[in-house]
């Protein structure tokens, strides 16, 4: 009965100790080691390879580290960058072993436009962009591989100012063509009122508008034009979502992404809707099937935004 025993723990040992704790050194046995993932063609599903899963990138926040593998699949990495105010935008990266790695990497603006471009050079890993001018909007960084992978860094770098210069804002048009002055030759306004002046008469009679050659329109007492009608409220189908994230940027600035709305309902990049109950707008800045990404300047208070809030645009 002893020796049963005996021989019955003996093989329970030896079977716990082959399936818990059998060292074996081969290629093909039983723990033989696991090539990384990264390794096998098309087994890695790569979330942020389009504009419309880009993950964020934001300015002034240092580098940051990602991946391309192109046998992994990680073959495009987009990311996305939030301008709240017209200044300079440039890009550094770094790759960690660029003798590995064939592709390039390219910058667009919010209408898919490209701003720059450049290829990987044999054996080069430091590359930076030139300072680009930048307006409000969202601009786009996507790297790429044509073959093998590497380590990288990206940052993001925002200076504000530009070189832009705003146009001149049109004089206003003088009375000869509609508009009040105290003089008027017929040829334009030799003295502009801060207010409208009172009624005057062109050739004697009182007029409540002159063209220098005799009466627009005919009246006396004030000569201030009548108020103009309220403009109709739009008409169209009202769209109503949701702020289900808010991300407060280092500027003070915030991203919101609002639900149930987007293309699929005729909500488009670039309208306007405003939260419910308020009169506080909000301009899209990018729209896919079924939501809209915001910006929010920092004028606006981005921290009295809640999640939750109804949005609603107006779609004709």
């Amino acid at each position: 009965m002893f020796r049963k025993v005996c021989k019955i723990g003996f093989v329970l040992s030896a079977l716990f100790v082959i399936g818990g704790c059998v060292v074996d050194g081969t290629e093909s046995g039983a723990n033989a080691s696991v090539n990384p993932q990264t390794d096998s063609v098309e087994m890695v599903r790569d979330s942020d390879a389009s504009s419309e899963t880009a993950m964020g990138l934001i300015f002034n926040m240092g580098p940051i580290d990602d991946r391309l593998d192109y046998n992994g699949g990680d073959r495009k990495d987009w990311r996305y960058m939030i301008v709240t105010e017209p200044g300079t935008v440039s890009i550094k990266i770094k790759l960690d072993t660029p003798q590995n790695i064939e592709g390039g990497w390219n910058i667009f603006d919010s209408k898919n436009r490209t701003m720059y471009s450049q290829r990987f050079r044999p054996g080069d890993g430091s590359y930076s962009s030139d300072d680009m001018n930048v307006q409000r909007g969202v601009y786009y960084f996507e790297v790429y591989a044509d073959s093998g992978k590497s380590i990288y860094t990206v940052e993001a770098i925002y200076k504000p100012g530009s070189n832009y210069v705003q146009a001149p804002l049109p004089e206003p048009e003088d009375e000869c063509r509609g508009r009040y002055c105290d003089e008027c030759d017929g040829a334009g306004c030799k003295r502009r009122p801060s207010s409208p002046p009172p009624a005057k008469s062109c050739k004697g009679k009182p007029c409540s508008e002159c063209d220098g050659k005799g009466c627009i329109k005919e009246g006396g007492g004030s000569s201030a034009p009548p108020k103009p009608k309220p403009e109709p409220e739009s008409s169209g189908t009202k769209i109503k979502g949701f702020i289900a994230v808010i991300t407060e940027k280092p500027d003070g600035s915030a991203e919101i992404t609002i639900r149930d709305v987007g293309k699929n309902k005729g909500v488009q990049t670039g309208m306007v809707g405003y939260i419910e109950g308020t009169k506080i707008k909000i301009e899209t800045t990018q729209c896919f099937p079924t939501s809209c990404r915001a910006l929010i300047p920092a004028s606006a208070n981005p921290k009295s935004f809640k999640k939750g809030a109804n949005v609603v645009f107006t779609v004709k």
